[in-house]
């Protein structure tokens, strides 16, 4: 697992020390030092700013307290050049861990490359998120406003991550009134939740199983509609989630959804294949016709607005292109879903889309 700030190399961090040592020396002030052994680049970046306004401030009262000493001069001037110095190789070792992440990232979504179909998918999508350094993953799938709980990937703890995801199951979240969840799903854009045990925009459930403090959220998408979350956090690293952190999940998020999607299409193709397979495999005898016969798939009732918003779910057009090429809400695009997969008796959209090209047909 990598750390999840760049350290500096060992000259770099010698020259920093010695910085430090000296605008001590030169101004008599205690400087800050960075914890651990090698320190972070960001936690190194925030002192060299506090040592440049010392340094710069001392100048400038030397300049108005008279004609300063030459050599007073000449030794301010020295520091803060070598604050500028070290603040450049900092930025640059910034820069290098970030083409560091990007090749982890990049590493991460290759591992889930081999999977074949979406819950396979969505099961190896955890163990591939902790790879980047976060200490928990979750993936999750959006089906009709609930949050589904998938598969999770706790460091060291599978059996807590085995609990977690059973308790979502035994009480799935519904994405609605103020969860940050449904923000993340409606807005399709990520988010950072910080102090989670005492937020009411949390379900409490959850945060009770998990014990976090701080996590991170990314949508997954397919054809602009969210279908899935990701969730990452570093509890055992007992540190909030940053920017940095929130980048790199979305940055996977990203790149899972164009996976997902092509998952998505082939189950949805495997299914028709299986159904019409199955048909031309009957045998000519016909079971014996139920006491009440189940309407064919022909002759379901679908409303003309219902089979408008079929036709463009199976070309694979989302809730918000749909919405506007039918002049009507996302929500009522929703609706007419919801019904459809009712009237179809079909438990998501893929199968939806299967029987509905099936009827097409």
């Amino acid at each position: 697992m990598r750390g999840r700030e760049p350290g500096l190399d060992s000259a770099l961090e010698r020259s920093f020390r010695d910085l430090c040592t000296d605008v001590r020396g030169v101004l008599g002030i205690d400087v800050p030092q960075p914890g651990g052994d090698v320190p972070p680049a960001r936690a190194v970046k925030a002192v060299l700013g506090r040592l440049w306004n010392a340094v710069l401030g001392e100048t400038l009262r030397c300049t108005q307290d008279g004609t300063p000493s030459p050599a007073r001069q000449l030794e301010l001037l020295e520091l803060l050049g070598r604050i500028r110095g070290i603040e450049s190789e900092v930025a640059e070792a910034r820069i290098g861990q970030g083409r560091t992440d990007l090749r982890r990232v990049a590493e991460a979504l290759a591992s889930v490359r081999e999977a074949r179909t979406v819950d396979d998918f969505l099961s190896r999508v955890p163990e591939a998120g902790c790879r980047l350094g976060f200490d928990r993953v979750l993936v999750s799938r959006i089906e009709n406003s609930v949050w589904q709980l998938h598969t999770m990937c706790v460091v060291r703890e599978p059996r807590w991550a085995e609990e977690i995801v059973a308790a979502g199951k035994a009480q799935p979240p519904q994405l609605g009134g103020a969860l940050i969840e449904a923000d993340v799903v409606t807005r399709a854009r990520p988010s950072l939740v910080f102090d989670a045990q005492n937020s009411d925009r949390v379900d409490r459930n959850l945060i009770r199983v998990t014990r976090s403090a701080s996590y991170g959220i990314a949508p997954l998408t397919v054809h602009g509609e969210v279908v899935g979350l990701l969730h990452g956090d570093c509890y055992h690293q007992q540190r909030d989630l940053d920017v940095t952190d929130q980048t790199l999940l979305s940055l996977m998020a990203e790149g899972l959804s164009h996976s997902l999607g092509r998952l998505s299409m082939l189950d949805g193709l495997a299914a028709l294949r299986e159904n019409v397979d199955h048909l031309l495999t009957r045998p000519p005898t016909a079971a014996p016709a139920p006491a009440v016969p189940a309407a064919p798939v022909d002759e379901v009732p679908l409303t003309a607005r219902e089979a408008e918003v079929m036709e463009l779910l199976a070309a694979g057009h989302s809730n918000r292109h749909i919405s506007r090429h039918l002049r009507i809400s996302e929500s009522t695009v929703k609706s007419h879903v919801t019904h459809v997969l009712r009237k179809l008796d079909a438990a998501s959209r893929a199968e939806a889309i299967s029987r509905w090209l099936r009827r097409s047909r």
